[in-house]
């Protein structure tokens, strides 16, 4: 690989473009590379949200009003720390495809906590994608169809044998494997039959299987007839070839473009995702090596999410930042608030990221995450300014001459601006800076090149 190749494959699997890594990773292989950014299997997180334990929050289900107006609060409020906390390991991850792929999936299995209310369900949903984020696909969605989280976002827990409720399994199909088109409703009628009983204890904050709720009749789904519950449709669904096609669109348009798939491709990437036995790393490499992936015409064909321009940028640069509630706040106005997604439907992406109101907000952001931020006008620079010289200003209070000194390859008319293009921007820039601005303006031109947006 060259350092464009290294960039191109940053930009698609991580979180921002490292140039120092890109570097780095000059003349390996893909394969090199794709294994060095994956975490060992048992890596797991050292630092989880300080929430308050569920048996402490449960009370809620015996409680008066005014004990529950109480905990209702509470939970809002750790909604927000958990929601903080995601954002904190998204900006300090060693393995950002990690972080890339368990959003991924929490935008594929979505529930959102204006439903749930308990932050620790939706943090042991977290949980639960994050282990099989680039695990088995498979054991993913026998586990997600138990979360109580997702039983309760789609309202399994309300599905008995006597009142079918259809949310889930329409979902589940729909959604989650076969897609539009690919079952009848009367599959969905009786995949709900099947999943009835699948319930939570609210008192343990886990999965119930009631039996006297759950429907024992025989059953038809897709050509199968028997006695059919919730596991018996999963791996019914895990035999359709039709499953592994609809997460390769998934995953086109979250790594190639939101253009129409091409269909010969999808069914490539479907067959080697299933004689895989549904490994998502399998199906990662399969995309990652395809002659598509690597197509001039793709690069710079993805519009960043607001997750991906804000803490892209912030890691790009390597800013020390940690007012995350600010962070926060500013993904809402951009459009996306970590576990709320907008509908069961997820955030779907593309153009919806960018309207005319969304974009110019993506331009305020900039100097504020660079500079200050809102009322506290605490400086998110001063860590890495404190030993260098000043030769501008990108904000009154902050000196720029070493800016981002370790990184940011030194401009000058000896040099010229396009080490920093070829860094920070997937396309020719619409307005190149030149080697007469200050090195703060042309950094500023190029974060505010409309490419900048793209990756």
């Amino acid at each position: 690989t060259d350092y464009a190749t290294s960039r191109h494959l940053a930009s698609r699997l991580e979180l921002g473009v490292d140039h120092h890594l890109c570097k780095q990773r000059i003349g390996q292989t893909v394969e090199q590379i794709f294994s060095s950014i994956c975490p060992d299997p048992q890596h797991t997180l050292t630092k989880l949200p300080a929430l308050t334990a569920w048996e402490d929050m449960s009370v809620f289900y015996q409680s008066n009003r005014n004990k529950k107006i109480e905990l209702n609060k509470l939970a809002r409020t750790e909604g927000m720390l958990l929601t903080n906390w995601w954002l904190e390991q998204l900006h300090t991850t060693r393995f950002p495809l990690w972080e890339r792929m368990t959003l991924f999936w929490h935008n594929h299995f979505t529930s959102s906590l204006t439903k749930v209310l308990w932050p620790q369900w939706m943090l042991n949903q977290h949980q639960l994608l994050r282990k099989h984020a680039l695990g088995n696909f498979a054991e993913l969605l026998h586990a997600i169809a138990k979360d109580p989280a997702m039983l309760t976002y789609l309202d399994g827990s309300k599905n008995i044998a006597t009142s079918p409720n259809e949310n889930f399994a329409r979902e589940l199909l729909e959604l989650f494997t076969l897609g539009a088109g690919h079952y009848t409703e009367q599959d969905i009628i009786n995949v709900a039959r099947a999943f009835s009983g699948w319930n939570v204890n609210n008192q343990e904050g886990k999965f119930l299987f009631q039996t006297k709720l759950h429907d024992n009749s025989q059953k038809q789904f897709l050509g199968h007839t028997g006695n059919f519950d919730g596991t018996d449709i999963i791996n019914i669904i895990l035999d359709e070839p039709r499953t592994a096609e609809h997460i390769a669109e998934k995953l086109w348009k979250e790594l190639i473009s939101h253009e129409q798939t091409k269909p010969e491709i999808i069914k490539e990437w479907a067959q080697a995702f299933r004689e895989s036995g549904y490994e998502i790393k399998a199906l990662l490499l399969k995309v990652i090596t395809s002659s598509v992936f690597w197509e001039t015409s793709q690069r710079g064909s993805l519009i960043k999410s607001p997750v991906e321009f804000t803490l892209g940028l912030l890691r790009e640069l390597q800013i020390p930042f940690e007012e995350y509630p600010a962070l926060r706040i500013a993904n809402q106005q951009l459009g996306q608030d970590l576990f709320n997604p907008p509908d069961v439907k997820g955030w779907r992406g593309g153009n919806d990221w960018i309207t005319n109101t969304r974009l110019i907000r993506r331009y305020d952001l900039i100097p504020k995450l660079l500079a200050e931020h809102g009322s506290e006008a605490q400086s998110l620079v001063r860590e890495l300014v404190a030993n260098t010289k000043a030769t501008g200003s990108i904000g009154a209070s902050i000196k720029t001459g070493g800016f981002f000194k370790n990184i940011l390859p030194k401009i000058s008319c000896s040099t010229d601006p396009n080490p920093l293009i070829a860094w920070l921007l997937p396309l020719t820039p619409v307005a190149a800076p030149n080697c007469n601005q200050s090195t703060d303006t042309i950094l500023m031109t190029v974060l505010k090149d409309p490419t900048y947006q793209l990756r």
